[in-house]
């Protein structure tokens, strides 16, 4: 017995709109990964002006 799945057409359909999405998400990610990082070593020169 063979099964086989066809592309259903609503996702078909939804890739072009949730690519951009899903890359945009992941360069959010990426930046606020990179600056939670950096955080620690960045804030201590910044709130001493006062």
């Amino acid at each position: 017995m063979i099964v086989t799945y066809g592309a259903h057409h609503a996702l078909v359909l939804a890739l072009p709109a949730l690519t951009p999405a899903v890359i945009l998400v992941g360069v959010v990610l990426f930046i606020a990964i990179r600056d939670r990082r950096r955080g620690d070593a960045g804030a201590d020169s910044e709130g001493d002006d006062t």
